[in-house]
């Protein structure tokens, strides 16, 4: 035996279990056998190894070990250690630190104590699964009494027992104050006395109570009162024993939800619309979708939408009668049947009610809700439809705007509903909203027209690609094309022209030519630069690159002259042209920052100026680069050398025509 455990083995007989003795540096100075078991590691434990290495919970209480080594600090503990491994069960163990109780300082070293306590701890988790489990079922118990509680406490609504076949026992005093009966009128009753839909309810109830025995909670059904007013009832149902084994008596408890139903649908409108509008583009759009909403919601029969013709004079002493009924129109129509339906399908729609019930009319004047009942006395309008049929109530709402009132809706209900300020205000908060909306569209189609109107004014001046870039935010526009091909047009005679005819008329002829032009540019793919007097500029392969641009040109200048020879026999004076090309590199951008607009420079332009200008009535002039372009697809003739100013002598052709037989 090491000798340090001999003389210490009192000590060790103190503490039951395995132990570890480590030095200031937390080496291993000595082990016991069975110390292995507890480690974290499949390593074997060995002398001189640091004792972390086995042992990861000693690691970050490095200090507290040295506390108890250094005698500042008597002892510590740690517990319930646990080790889990898929293959072996779940070990805890307990760690006490003590120092060596040797007063030599040269002995400095720690005792590390381990105790198994998996039984105990084991124990304990049983003895608290077991107190859990005692407790859920004491929460149980409580959840239980506190439903009897409830169904005690429930007996303030309206309570009904019968038997299984649904014939009345009991009543409740609320029961009756709700449904209007005495209890002699309701006892030994069918339920159906009170209950509308009375099989939908007893079927329920057989399948849920006398065959599954399950408490079956809030069955809403719609009951009536002994004067026959609607009510919306929630009951609870559930099953007990009678005297007789083999039958059961069911216990209704009923709480009266009118309101909250008639709350819900309300909201539910109110959230309809409010989706609708999020998704609508247009109020026309939103409309037939809103009055179809509310209608559904609310479980009325009609609904219209009014707008006014022209706007109405201050009503003043207007009579009702006469005037402001001519100014609205129902524009939108929703039915529920088939049958008002039918009977709309009058011109504008309206229906054929007496006008001292011209609903919207009185809606439109006051710019407030209004609430009637007075539908029966059309027994014209009331002939030509079934009694089930029949409106006995209506109301309507303005669509406001601030002070502006933009239109009425109208809604129409078979039931003899009795006025409901709620309602009316759910439904003024709803033609706010729509009025709102309708302001709004308005606003925005007024805007997007503005909008368009500027966009096509900004794109008679530059390009579109031009006008994309400026509106993007560039400050400068200007780039080199290395191959374009310009145009200049000038008509012939046309000044003298000016001084014999009216300016009016001369500006008409000059726009009727230039228009006639400019589609040809559109039918090319060219862009037209500017025209200045009667002098006419279009330029292919820019702002956006063209292969063709030559061509198109060509093909362009072909056309003017046709066109010209037309507009000659049509007006019965001759009008010719002159027609300059050239092919080449330009510089081209935007200048000036009012009236701006979008040009060419370089030595290609004053070319192609030059060559219609010292061109021949009625003939299309090109330079060499263009006659190059082309010759292979149209036909030239050589007009020879003319001399221009800076440029000295050069050689230019005539376009004639394009060939029609390439292969030829």
């Amino acid at each position: 035996m090491n000798p340090l455990v001999k003389k210490l083995s009192p000590l060790l007989a103190l503490h039951q279990g395995e132990y570890l003795i480590i030095d200031l540096d937390f080496i291993i100075r000595e082990n016991s056998s069975g110390v292995q078991k507890f480690a974290d590691c499949t390593q074997e434990i060995v002398k001189g190894r640091d004792v972390r290495n086995f042992f990861p919970e000693l690691v970050g209480i490095e200090d507290v070990m040295l506390a108890i080594i250094e005698g500042s600090k008597d002892s510590f503990q740690l517990k319930s250690i646990g080790r889990f491994s898929k293959t072996t069960n779940p070990l805890y163990f307990d760690i006490k630190f003590i120092r060596n109780p040797e007063n030599e300082t040269s002995a400095h070293s720690l005792f590390i104590f381990i105790e198994d306590v998996t039984e105990q701890i084991t124990l304990e988790q049983k003895l608290v699964h077991s107190s859990n489990e005692k407790s859920l079922l004491l929460s149980a118990l409580s959840a239980s009494k506190a439903y009897i509680d409830t169904v005690i406490t429930s007996m303030a609504d309206a309570l009904l027992v019968t038997t299984a076949s649904g014939n009345i026992k009991t009543v409740n005093r609320t029961a009756q104050d709700l449904f209007g009966y005495s209890e002699s009128e309701l006892i030994e009753q069918p339920i159906s006395i009170i209950i509308s839909e009375p099989e939908f309810l007893l079927a329920e109830v057989q399948e849920y109570l006398l065959e599954q025995g399950e408490l079956l909670r809030y069955i809403e059904t719609v009951c009536q009162t002994k004067i026959g007013a609607k009510l919306e009832i929630a009951f609870s149902c559930s099953a007990t024993k009678t005297d007789h084994e083999e039958k059961q008596d069911i216990i209704y408890v009923g709480r009266d939800i009118t309101e909250r139903q008639r709350t819900q649908k309300r909201l539910a409108a109110q959230h309809g619309v409010t989706r609708i509008l999020s998704e609508s583009n247009s109020w026309q759009e939103a409309i037939p979708k809103i009055l179809q909403g509310i209608c559904e919601n609310l479980g009325w029969e009609l609904g219209q939408f009014w707008e006014p013709e022209q706007r109405p004079q201050t009503p003043g002493n207007q009579d009702l009668e006469q005037g402001v009924s001519e100014v609205l129109r129902c524009v939108e129509t929703w039915a529920k049947s088939s049958l008002l339906k039918t009977h709309l399908s009058n011109g504008n729609n309206q229906i054929p009610l007496p006008s001292s019930v011209i609903l919207s009319d009185q809606v439109w004047v006051t710019h407030s809700p209004q609430w009637t009942n007075a539908l029966l006395k059309d027994n014209q309008f009331l002939g030509k439809i079934s009694a089930l049929e029949q409106l006995h109530t209506a109301f309507g709402v303005p669509i406001l705007d601030d002070a502006d009132i933009l239109g009425v809706m109208t809604f129409w209900s078979c039931e003899l509903e009795q006025p409901d300020d709620n309602l009316l205000r759910i439904m003024a908060a709803i033609g706010s909203q729509l009025g709102q909306f309708i302001k709004r569209k308005q606003a925005e189609l007024a805007l997007h027209q503005q909008q368009e109107q500027t966009e096509r004014l900004l794109l008679n001046i530059l390009p579109a690609e031009i006008a994309k870039r400026l509106k993007a935010g560039a400050d400068t526009i200007a780039e080199n094309f290395t191959n374009v091909t310009v145009l200049f047009a000038d008509l012939v005679g046309f000044t003298e022209l000016s001084t014999q005819i009216a300016p009016t008329e001369l500006v008409a002829i000059l726009n009727s030519i230039f228009s006639q032009f400019d589609q040809f540019a559109q039918k090319y793919g060219l862009e037209k630069i500017k025209t200045i007097g009667d002098a006419y500029m279009v330029v292919g392969g820019l702002p956006l690159p063209q292969e063709n641009h030559a061509e198109a040109i060509a093909d362009m200048a072909l056309e003017m002259q046709a066109a010209m020879t037309r507009f000659s026999e049509e007006m019965g004076k001759e009008f010719r042209i002159r027609i300059g090309i050239n092919t080449g590199p330009v510089v081209a951008g935007v200048i000036g920052i009012k009236k701006f607009s979008y040009d060419l420079w370089g030595d290609t332009v004053n070319v192609a100026s030059r060559m219609e200008s010292q061109g021949l009535p009625g003939k299309i002039q090109v330079t060499t680069a263009t006659y190059k372009h082309l010759q292979a697809k149209y036909i030239f003739t050589q007009r020879g050398t003319i001399a221009l100013k800076g440029k000295g002598e050069m050689t230019t052709y005539f376009l004639v025509g394009k060939r029609d037989d390439l292969s030829g």
